[in-house]
């Protein structure tokens, strides 16, 4: 947690339910992008085990050392739709990310122009049952966890879990 200054926030102020599950809202991640001691270091579209997003990673020198990577406004292949209303985020170590420095204005640009393009893709989404219950257990769990519970579901033989193509088995 941080201080406040002058009834402004601080470095990374999260709610205890935002840090139970790493996650902020796309309002909150904005809101806190644009705090006065916030810097960018990072801005850049890449992918990780879930799917291809929006990586910006941020510091503050109220909290030094401490470097966080968001991650957001991407396609979710396991939930088989498009996240554009949250950001999650971790811990980030790399040294050489600490020296890069984006402009507020630049970050604020790329973000707004890959939301505009993850909400004209993301039509309410048409999930396989599959899907479904990934994003049941992803939501109980983690997404990590999810997976997992998935697989070994699978490993057990759980038909459910399959094609939804042919649902009569012909």
């Amino acid at each position: 947690m941080s201080q406040e200054r002058e009834g402004q926030p601080t470095g990374f102020s999260f709610t205890e339910q935002e840090q139970l599950y790493d996650r902020i809202s796309h309002a909150r991640f904005l809101a806190l992008v644009q705090q006065p001691d916030i810097v960018v270091h990072e801005v850049k579209e890449d992918s990780n085990s879930f799917g291809e997003y929006l990586f910006v990673t941020l510091g503050s020198p109220s909290e030094p050392g401490k470097l966080l990577t968001f991650w957001g406004l991407g396609y979710h292949e396991y939930r088989e739709r498009w996240i554009t209303d949250t950001w999650e985020w971790y811990a980030d170590y790399l040294m050489t990310k600490r020296q890069n420095r984006v402009p507020k204005d630049d970050a604020l640009s790329q973000i707004k122009e890959r939301e505009d393009d993850a909400k004209a893709h993301a039509a309410p989404a048409n999930q396989s049952r599959r899907a479904q219950l990934y994003e049941l257990v992803a939501d109980l769990t983690d997404d990590d966890g999810a997976l997992t519970e998935l697989e070994d579901l699978e490993n057990l033989g759980w038909m459910f879990l399959g094609d939804d193509d042919d649902e009569s088995g012909e």
